[in-house]
């Protein structure tokens, strides 16, 4: 057929009943290249349940449905111009979450309007595949005479809703046979983590979401948690002897997105990160370069429960606006504990709505939380134009050199969270001590050199509080929140030059600086057991929850790790499959006792 019979073909107009097909048709096809998008960074094996075809027909008939009635060209174009947004947007997401956009968060959409750059750098070409769909599905109707829809109402209805009863009685047989809609969704994720917006839709998470939402406490849920807690290969008991002293006071730098690739790296002669690279070097320093990002959806704010709690990320959405005002037994409640004179900061650049950051604040036991408002911003950096980290760690000594913040002699828990390695990791050139050859991709460059300024911020930050003598009885731990290359890392590895440095795994660095144990543990671990290791070090060895992790200070404990993808990361040589299990059961344990409130049931009894 050659391309002038095919553009007539094209341009003969549709029957009535062909104009329903075609709409329905393009929509199904939108939710296929939603899946198919989804599977490039993924796995394509969501393609493989019969469900994930069903839902989508529902959806589309469904979508299509009102047609009937409206008849009207304007329809199509508002719900498949929708339909394009609503897509887009939960890919752009899944591009740094790896997971749909929760249905709660639609609430927040104004937040948005702080991360408009990384929103933006989350485009990918093949999006623009659906807008182009939509532009030829309305060119095709163009000349249609959509009233000719209203003479065969009767055969298009009668067809409409066969296929829907069908489709859903063969759905309903199906889950029915699963053991139900909760069920069939999870024993999908236990294989196939990635695979259930793919498969059930976003909407289908929604309604999965839903009915996972706050759990109930009863005794079945409750014996589930206390026999995975009693199963722990160590049980968790304290990793340290009595001969060794924990410092007074504790500063956590949590640094944006800061990988362990960057440190005690050279690429091309220039050295990314030089400060911290020289405190690897002194003694009473631990120092674990391979720890596994587990953060899910929420990010950052992933990164302190992990931290403060030892709990491990909800399976969907953030903890933080799901669950606010829960009770947690944290690292914050742990210290005071022990010290009658203890008290627990956490300094931010950010707004106190951004991850509901206040309401975390007051859960965890924070004595304050100091925010954007207690920042002069008289240098910015970042998408957000956010308090620079130089600026900001500055500021940050600036208080703590106070006695009201930082009292000479008494306890304190301080977290600092920098800003400026956010994606796209984009500082002013005045800011830039180093500047990467242009033979590496614009977005790899950016990276190590604000891995670099961070390096001097944190630097310049450490310097300023060693030269006070009251802070000599301080440890300071270093870390990232969490990885920061995201799925770039995969093309990147392709290059050789590239591959030299780069590491393939998503690791985060664990640096603790005048640590009462000296130690480089080059093992995978992951977020979860900073928590145990920090109360090893500190010696809150009497408080009662000692988190779902593993202290680095266990000798028992083996170097492997689970990613949020269910993926077994380092060496299991020894492990059992029980083990294993354990393992992979923690993350689900951990979202029941988010979900149902443990900890205060606990606190109650």
């Amino acid at each position: 057929m050659s391309p002038a019979s095919f553009l007539e073909k094209l341009k003969k107009p549709l029957a009535p009943g062909g104009i329903i097909i075609l709409v329905a048709a393009v929509i199904y096809f939108k939710f296929l290249l939603f899946d198919l998008i989804w599977a490039l960074d993924t796995t394509f094996s969501g393609f493989q349940f019969p469900q994930g075809w069903l839902t989508k027909l529902i959806l589309s008939v469904l979508l299509t449905l009102p047609l009937v009635a409206i008849r009207k060209k304007w329809y199509v174009a508002l719900i498949c111009v929708v339909l394009d947004l609503w897509l887009i947007a939960n890919l752009m997401y899944f591009r740094s979450y790896y997971t749909v956009i929760p249905f709660s968060s639609y609430l927040l959409a104004g937040n948005l309007a702080d991360f408009q750059a990384s929103v933006w750098e989350s485009l990918r070409w093949c999006d623009i595949v659906f807008p182009m769909t939509t532009i030829a599905l309305l060119w095709k109707l163009w000349s249609a005479k959509m009233s000719a829809i209203a003479t065969s109402v009767r055969p298009i209805m009668r067809r409409i809703l066969v296929t829907l009863g069908a489709t859903s009685l063969v759905l309903a047989v199906y889950l029915i046979f699963k053991g139900g809609y909760k069920k069939a969704y999870e024993d999908l994720l236990y294989d196939y983590s990635t695979c259930g917006a793919a498969v059930y839709t976003i909407p289908g998470t929604w309604i999965y979401e839903l009915i996972k939402d706050r759990a109930e406490m009863t005794p079945e849920i409750k014996n589930q948690i206390e026999s995975w807690l009693n199963e722990r290969p160590s049980n968790n008991a304290p990793s340290l002897p009595d001969t060794i002293v924990a410092r007074d006071n504790c500063i956590i730098i949590l640094a944006e997105s800061l990988e362990s690739w960057p440190l005690e790296t050279t690429v091309d002669g220039i050295e990314l990160t030089p400060n911290l690279n020289r405190y690897l070097r002194e003694s009473n320093v631990l120092y674990a370069p391979n720890m596994l990002t587990q953060v899910k959806g929420s990010r950052s704010i992933d990164a302190q429960l992990f931290i403060h709690t030892g709990l491990m990320p909800v399976n969907y959405g953030s903890f933080a606006y799901r669950f606010p005002h829960n009770t947690y037994m944290t690292l914050d409640k742990a210290f005071k504990e022990k010290h009658d004179d203890g008290k627990s900061f956490s300094f931010t650049v950010d707004k106190k709505v951004v991850w509901n950051v206040a309401i975390v604040a007051q859960d965890f036991g924070y004595d304050r939380l100091l925010d954007k408002p207690f920042f002069t911003l008289d240098v910015k950096s970042g998408p957000r134009h956010r308090l620079a980290d130089h600026s900001f760690l500055r500021q940050s000594a600036e208080k703590i050199e106070t006695e009201e913040l930082f009292k000479t002699g008494g306890h304190t828990l301080l977290q600092c969270v920098t800003y400026s390695g956010h994606t796209p990791f984009v500082i002013p050139d005045e800011l830039k001590t180093i500047h990467m050859p242009g033979k590496y991709p614009e977005r790899l460059r950016n990276y190590m050199e604000v891995a670099n300024y961070t390096d001097r911020a944190i630097g310049d930050f450490i310097e300023r509080i060693r030269s006070n003598p009251k802070f000599d009885n301080t440890m300071i731990v270093i870390t990232g929140d969490h990885e920061g290359i995201g799925i770039a890392r995969k093309d990147y590895m392709k290059d050789p030059d590239i591959a030299r440095f780069l590491s393939p795994g998503t690791f985060t660095p664990f640096i603790v600086l005048n640590s009462p144990v000296t130690m480089r543990y080059d093992g995978v671990f992951g977020q979860v057991d900073m928590y145990p290791t920090l109360l090893d070090l500190l010696r809150l060895d009497s408080y009662q929850w000692r988190g779902l992790g593993q202290s680095l200070l266990d000798t028992r404990r083996k170097p492997f790790a689970i990613s949020p993808l269910n993926e077994i990361v380092g060496d299991t040589t020894g492990v059992t499959q029980s083990e294993l299990q354990h393992a992979r059961d923690a993350y689900d344990i951990s979202d029941i006792i988010i979900s149902a409130d443990y900890f205060k049931s606990e606190i109650a009894d």
